[in-house]
């Protein structure tokens, strides 16, 4: 026990914390959306397209004097334009959509990254990330942007279970709910892109589907939902945090592991509890 109190009074240990505890409790909220609404790629195509952002930014950023945070939110917002408006051209679908945005983006992100001569010196590491290696102008950052986000969301919370459940409804009682839809996909957009970067494109996708499927396996009442998905993203960043720490693992990916078997583990509890 004093073992792991040294070890979360170390700062770069509590940055990591704060971090995996902000963007992953975000991630959980939104993920539940992301379920209901079955857009659940959406999510992993932003993600792609933010790490082209990065990547993008760390080649070339300081010759057009953009950082690569600032692209990935560039990315991740004109993704999000892409997935928010309503497209159907022919058999077409908005599914096809998201799996060629996918695609291209991560083929691009591998081509790009592969002529970067300093990625691999730098530890430019998109997949897993380094979310024990978070400066404090990195937490600030993320506070920046998921604070608002979960304000925002907790503002106009009707809204958007009402819009995302029931639009045509929406619509006859005069909710502006294209506003809300586009509200919802630059959140979504906004907190990826800050995200990526620090904690990696795994924490992310994972972040925002096996919490939400814990809450939804659990409970049936939306807001308990929303709080179950929160806490099974907390409590796999902490575990994570400590096994990782302990025995020397990829932190993100440890993450990742531990949200898995929290939901099987909510899979045993449901089937036992109908029994």
């Amino acid at each position: 026990m004093s073992q792991i109190i040294e070890m979360f009074s170390q700062p770069f240990i509590q940055a990591g914390l704060g971090a995996g505890l902000m963007i992953g409790g975000v991630c959980a909220y939104l993920g539940v959306f992301l379920i209901l609404k079955r857009i659940v790629f959406v999510g992993a195509a932003i993600s792609q397209l933010a790490a082209v952002g990065v990547v993008t930014g760390h080649l070339i950023g300081h010759w057009i004097g953009i950082d690569f945070e600032h692209l990935a939110f560039l990315f991740t917002i004109f993704g999000a334009l892409i997935f928010w408006k309503t497209f159907s051209e022919g058999s077409i679908t908005k599914e096809s959509l998201i799996g060629y945005v996918y695609v291209f983006a991560a083929s691009m992100a591998i081509v790009i990254i592969s002529k970067d001569p300093m990625a691999e010196a730098e530890n430019l590491d998109l997949f897993s990330g380094n979310i024990l290696f978070i400066g404090g102008i990195d937490l600030v950052l993320i506070a920046a942007i998921c604070c608002p986000v979960f304000i925002t969301h907790m503002v106009f919370y009707k809204e958007f279970i009402f819009v995302s459940f029931d639009p045509s409804t929406a619509r006859t009682l005069g909710l502006p709910a294209r506003l809300y839809d586009f509200l919802f996909y630059f959140t979504l957009g906004a907190v990826i892109s800050v995200g990526i970067r620090s904690a990696g494109m795994l924490f992310i996708f994972s972040s925002l589907i096996l919490p939400a499927m814990t809450g939804l396996v659990l409970c049936r009442r939306m807001k308990l939902i929303f709080i179950t998905s929160a806490i099974s993203i907390w409590l796999s960043v902490i575990i994570g945090i400590i096994v990782s720490y302990t025995i020397d693992l990829p932190t993100g990916p440890t993450i990742s592991i531990i949200n898995g078997i929290i939901l099987m583990l909510s899979f045993l509890v449901k089937r036992f509890a109908v029994k």
